[in-house]
């Protein structure tokens, strides 16, 4: 029997994955990876994933060198390391500190909180301070070391020296080869088999041309001293490996902890890489076990397809669906895109949908194919019925079972009513999605409260549109198929007699439904629409309303600080009265003081009494604008203004004899810049970028050929930014350091196609 993930090729799901991975801590990580259905866990990696993509997207994604020591941490605890296993050490060490000092660079914040990486620096310096580039003991690595080596190498000279001297005496005769050769660790020179004629010395090897390697006794004691540096060389150098080998074991912990950082971050990057693919999809987590997916595909065949039809899926309304169609319409493939997508949110892996809202799932259970188990002995309708089983025993009210053809592989009428019961009885336990063939069972269960959908059928080309349609039921369309699929003539007619002289009323019934149906689905798509309108008409009124009150509001608070000001000028009038018993002049600033408030006070009755004069079709002034009076009603009026059609109070607005100014055209020549000079100093590089490309984008518009942008020296950050962006423009048709006249490094120079 197989397993969900095994069902759905979970695996297979993985591999997409896979392929963009860099390191191999990447790909054992994925190898572990397994759907974990805690929505809150699932909720928490969406978010982290989001902010890595966020990271990737505006400073750029990082490569990895692969750069493998889980097995040299592992020799570590039984032997010495060597040289090259040191470096390779150092080297992880190096690339996760290249990796810390960007983020902390760019993106503090998020290190610290997910990443983090634990170096131990002291084991980074010690390595790098005793083994070279090449993975060779440095002379340096002790004062020791340095002193044999010195000391090798002063002996070494003085043998040289020694044995060119013979060479160049009465030996000539006897020399087949004037190199000086190293014959197990003895400096010896190939001579004739007469040597001894000419020169005492030990016989160390035998040439193939047999030669001998022959040590003279001239160097005899030399070669034993060289000997014995070397043996004390190797007792050194053993000492500072044997060390080093410490120092790592000290460091194992933190290691292995930075070896999951970097098998994380690998993760993410394959990740990043794979969804560069796929839409942007917005993921929304719910409490209770719901399932909803605009525009979704299958991941596996869309990675093989690139024409794979997109599909919503539904599962909001009662948590359940009952989906018909004809064969090889994508029944089969809309349950495993249900399955694939629920399982990619549990285990972090980018969604192939526009949209996805997702419920507290516990579980995922699949009934999907018909094969034999022949170990159990069992056949298709036996296996699916004990699968259903043991799915059914280990659901829960948050858990989701998806059913194919559940009850086929048996008699229609027995199949049928098993599977009712199957579906009743899951749906009343869990949430569940299930295909089916049985259009009267489909009737029934939606009779029931199960949301239907069917997948279409082109009648006109026989084939399926693999489009998913709500609320109705489709046919099998299987004798169409037979035709799609050129079976002989004479069975095709055959077939259609048997179905025509068996369709019952049922049938026909469900054909008149089927009607009733989409005239219910055309009146409803037209309600919507109109509700639509209304709701936009509702809303541009409320805005309308909402300005003019606002304006109204402006105008009374201004009246009334005019009105404030006239109080205070009345009452210093009278306190000016009393005090110099002047009435005659108080008498006359009185009467200023009320032309003044009639301005303000009967302003709206005479713009009333000019609004008497009022009539349909006489051209006004509202707000500035020029118009026309459509109606009149009581104290409100409709009027026009450049089309659009206004309901306003009559005070607001007044009648006008000037005709409406015609609109004119304006032609907008191009900006003429008054310098081509950009300065980015002091700016942040994000900011600064951000400005260089609004700089560049400005100089196109205006045909600039040449321009300046001052970037100052400082650490380089500023300067590479710029030049890095600039290479990357593809309007930029070269650049260069500024003369020293114009600020030479600290500047550059940019030429524009």
């Amino acid at each position: 029997m197989r397993s969900t993930l095994e069902t759905l090729q979970y695996e297979k799901l993985k591999e997409l994955i896979k392929k963009h991975l860099q390191t191999a801590y990447g790909k054992e990580k994925l190898k572990e990876l397994k759907p974990v259905f805690e929505i809150k866990k699932a909720k928490s990696a969406y978010t982290i994933q989001n902010n890595f993509f966020s990271y990737f997207i505006k400073w750029g994604s990082i490569t990895l060198d692969d750069i493998y020591i889980s097995d040299i941490i592992e020799e570590s605890y039984i032997s010495i390391l060597d040289e090259k296993q040191l470096k390779k050490i150092g080297d992880f060490l190096y690339q996760i500190n290249q990796i810390e000092n960007q983020f902390l660079e760019y993106d503090k914040e998020l290190y610290e909180r997910e990443l983090n990486f634990n170096i131990p620096f002291q084991l980074f310096e010690e390595i790098t301070k005793c083994i070279d580039g090449h993975g060779f003991l440095k002379d340096t690595a002790s004062s020791h070391l340095f002193n044999i080596r010195e000391e090798k190498k002063a002996v070494s000279q003085n043998i040289n020296r020694v044995l060119k001297n013979i060479m160049h005496s009465k030996l000539k005769d006897i020399i087949i080869d004037t190199t000086i050769f190293l014959k197990r660790a003895r400096f010896t020179l190939l001579l004739k088999p007469n040597f001894k004629e000419f020169i005492s010395g030990r016989i160390i090897d035998v040439g193939k041309s047999g030669g001998l390697f022959v040590e003279p006794d001239a160097v005899y004691n030399l070669n034993n001293q060289l000997e014995d540096l070397t043996s004390k060389e190797d007792l050194e150098r053993r000492r500072i490996l044997k060390n080093l080998t410490q120092t790592v074991r000290d460091n194992i912990n933190r290691l292995k902890y930075n070896e999951q950082k970097i098998a994380q971050l690998d993760m993410y990057l394959a990740q990043f890489f794979y969804s560069k693919h796929l839409p942007e999809c917005d993921i929304t987590f719910k409490d209770k076990p719901i399932f909803y997916a605009k525009s979704a595909k299958h991941p596996i065949l869309a990675s093989i397809k690139g024409d794979t039809k997109p599909v919503d899926i539904d599962l909001k309304n009662n948590n359940s669906l009952i989906v018909t169609g004809p064969n090889t319409g994508g029944k089969t493939v809309f349950l495993k895109t249900i399955g694939l997508t629920i399982l990619s949110v549990f285990s972090g892996i980018p969604v192939n949908a526009k949209e996805v809202e997702i419920g507290n799932f516990d579980n995922l259970f699949t009934v999907i194919g018909d094969e034999q188990d022949i170990f159990e002995s069992l056949s298709g309708f036996s296996s699916k019925i004990e699968s259903f089983k043991k799915s059914y025993e280990q659901a829960t009210k948050n858990s989701i079972i998806l059913l194919d053809e559940i009850g086929s592989g048996t008699s229609p009428d027995e199949g049928e009513a098993i599977a009712y019961a199957i579906i009743e009885k899951a749906g009343e336990k869990c949430t569940v999605c299930a295909t089916t063939h049985y259009k009267r069972l489909a009737y029934f269960l939606q009779s029931k409260g199960f949301p239907l959908a069917a997948f279409e059928f082109d009648t006109k080309t026989l084939l399926p549109t693999y489009k998913l349609s709500y609320g109705k039921v489709g046919r099998s369309y299987g004798i169409d198929i037979l035709k799609s699929l050129k079976v002989e003539k004479e069975i095709i007619e055959l077939a259609n007699e048997y179905y025509s002289n068996n369709e019952t009323i049922m049938s026909q019934l469900e054909k008149e439904l089927q009607k009733t149906i989409e005239l219910y689905q055309k009146k409803k798509n037209e309600l919507n629409k109109v509700k639509r309108q209304y709701i936009d008409l509702i809303e541009k009124e409320k805005n309308q309303k909402d300005e003019l009150l606002k304006e109204l509001e402006i105008k009374h608070l201004k009246k009334q600080k005019e009105y404030n000001e006239l109080l205070k000028q009345l009452q210093l009038e009278i306190s000016n009265v009393m005090k110099t018993k002047n009435t005659s002049k108080a008498h006359k600033k009185i009467r200023e003081i009320k032309e003044k408030s009639k301005e303000i006070f009967e302003l709206k009755t005479r713009k009333e009494q000019e609004n008497d004069e009022l009539k349909e079709g006489c051209l006004i002034e509202f707000r500035g604008e020029k118009g026309k009076l459509i109606k009149l009603k009581n104290k409100k009026a409709i009027i026009e203004i450049d089309g659009k059609v206004l309901e306003v109070p009559t005070h607001l607005f007044k009648k006008t004899n000037e005709e409406k100014k015609k609109s004119e055209v304006r032609i907008n020549s191009p900006k003429t810049l008054s310098t081509f000079e950009l300065i980015l100093i002091g700016k942040r590089r994000d900011e600064a970028r951000f400005e260089l490309l609004r700089f560049i984008d400005s100089l196109i518009l205006d045909n600039v050929k040449r321009a300046r942008i001052v970037h100052g020296f400082g650490n380089g950050i500023l300067k590479n930014m710029v030049r890095e962006t600039l290479r990357e423009l593809s309007h930029v048709k070269s650049f260069h350091p500024a003369p020293p006249w114009e600020g030479g490094d600290g500047a550059t120079i940019v030429e524009l196609k």
